[in-house]
Order: C-alpha cells, then structure tokens, then sequence
C-alpha cells in the first residue's frame, strides 16, 4: 500500500507548488484561487528565492513556503498556515513590506 503525504504539510507543498517542473499545478492552483477576471489569468510565473535575509544583527530571516513573480513584476508569495498562531496578518505584513 502507498502511503500518500499530506499536501498542507511544508515540506510536501513546496515540493508541489515550489518546484520548476511543477510550474504548471502553480499556475493552476494560484488562478483558481485567485479567480482573476477573464483573459487575465496567469499564464507564466517565475519562482524566485524564498529566502529574505536579516537586513541588521538582531533581526529575523525568513523563508517563505512558495516565492513567485508574475510576467508583470508583480511578486506573489504562498504560505500554509497550519495552526493558527494569531499572527498571520503582522507576518503577512512583514512579509509584504520585505518583498516591496
């Protein structure tokens, strides 16, 4: 019997979301969440390094689960939260401003 990984699970999502092989299940996945409206939808998507570097001693690194940019310029990043924390929306914050 084939045990299946669970696709939430980090390590498994940016293995499927993450990778260059699997640009297409990306694409897909960000367009149907996304709903953007017709003839708008995403058609190419470059992954980038999910690493933001401490820009001082003292401060935090980050890694994001999955770091995109659009044929545009516009950057997209990807995180599962698998527990609630109560911090998601000063971390989404965070990480907006690393990547603007």
């Amino acid at each position: 019997m084939t045990k299946r990984m669970n696709p939430i699970v980090d390590f498994v999502f940016k293995r499927i979301f993450g990778t260059e092989e699997n640009k297409d299940l990306l694409l897909s996945f960000l367009n149907a969440t996304l709903k953007p409206e017709e003839g708008k939808q995403l058609q190419e998507i470059t992954l980038v390094d999910p690493h933001i570097n401490a820009d001082q001693v003292g401060d935090k690194a980050s890694i994001l689960d999955v770091r995109g940019k659009t044929k545009t310029g516009e950057q997209i990043n990807i995180e599962v939260q698998l527990h609630n924390k109560y911090d998601m929306e000063k971390r989404s914050l965070y990480y907006w401003a690393k990547m603007y």
